[in-house]
């Protein structure tokens, strides 16, 4: 056999290699989380594992997994601390739902819903505190200050948003701030955590944080989009309701920076949101103006600019089937319904 024959095969056993350790690494965050429990308080341990609980894709740790491969180590020993970014993601969702009055996450009831919000936020402030409790047991100190600085940034675009809302006049520069810090930043913190627990170098570590972040970046420029275009059964919240809650997100600002007739009816349905109208009857309306106005097309280039910037962080770290699996995220990111 030449190598050219034998290179599709070795190809085949890489790839299915590949897979059968995603498998492993994602069961062992799954069997992580389910341990994850509040003894004295039934209420807040129930409330806590409603959402940590409820599905998701695990992205974020199996990036954490899958850059550790790439640099050559196995992620087995350290899946504890791995997983520690999935709680502080659910525990960030359990706050931001409550904030923005969330009905649903995931397809089931938001937190504060099922249990009361007090409540919810106590579950946010649990699976954050056993976040850090793990991290501090890891003993990685460069670690700890990288989920903190991630963690800071989350707060930041929070309060950034909430400034923002009913705002028609905010641009694409104020969205894109918001996105970076509440998504990207934890993105970042993911994919560099891979690195930091694989005693990378400084180069490899920068790397791996700008990779994450730019697949942040695209990450929530299409969730942005799905908002205004994705089924709600598939998405699993309502669709079309981030302008309803008041925030005008990068579809949007790049519409309105198209066609001021767009901000000009941004403003309407955000003043009727204020004036306590039943329902968002104009959004149907007002994504049709999206759409032609640009604002959909010019969104999809801006993830696509993003995808290639991750791709770009990716070609500084060791080639290998792990490297190339990495392109995967960023590829489903663009292409996602949900």
């Amino acid at each position: 056999m030449t190598p050219s024959e034998a290179a599709p095969l070795v190809a085949e056993r890489e790839g299915a290699a590949v897979r059968d350790a995603l498998q492993d690494d994602l069961a062992a965050i799954e069997l992580s989380l389910a341990g994850v429990r509040a003894v004295y308080a039934p209420r807040l341990d129930a409330a806590a594992r409603h959402s940590l609980l409820a599905g998701g894709k695990r992205l974020r740790p199996l990036l954490t997994c899958a850059v550790m491969r790439t640099l050559g180590r196995d992620p087995g020993p350290q899946r504890a601390v791995i997983a520690a970014v999935e709680l502080i993601h659910c525990g960030s969702l359990l706050h931001d739902d409550v904030i923005d009055d969330a009905e649903t996450r995931r397809g089931r009831p938001a937190a504060h819903l099922a249990f009361d919000p007090h409540t919810a936020i106590l579950a946010g402030d649990l699976l954050l505190a056993l976040a850090l409790e793990r991290l501090a047991r890891c003993g990685c100190a460069a670690l700890q200050v990288a989920a903190a600085t991630a963690l800071v940034e989350v707060c930041q675009g929070e309060v950034l948003e909430r400034e923002q809302r009913f705002d028609p006049e905010v641009d694409l520069a104020r969205a894109r701030r918001v996105n970076h810090l509440k998504t990207a930043a934890l993105f970042g913190y993911a994919a560099e955590a891979g690195a930091l627990l694989s005693g990378a170098s400084d180069a490899e570590r920068d790397a791996a944080r700008a990779f994450g972040r730019a697949l942040g970046d695209a990450f929530q420029t299409v969730d942005d989009l799905l908002d205004w275009e994705g089924d709600a059964a598939t998405v699993g919240k309502p669709v079309g309701r981030d302008l309803w809650g008041g925030l005008v997100t990068v579809p949007a600002a790049l519409a309105g920076e198209r066609d001021p007739a767009v901000r000009v009816m941004v403003g309407r349905v955000l003043q009727a949101r204020r004036d306590g109208a039943a329902s968002p009857l104009e959004l149907p309306e007002l994504a049709a103006h999206l759409e032609r106005a640009g604002g959909f097309a010019a969104a999809r280039e801006l993830a696509a600019a993003d995808g290639r910037a991750a791709t770009e962080a990716l070609g500084r770290l060791p080639a290998g089937p792990w490297r190339t699996w990495l392109e995967t995220p960023v590829r489903r990111a663009l292409e996602r319904t949900c």
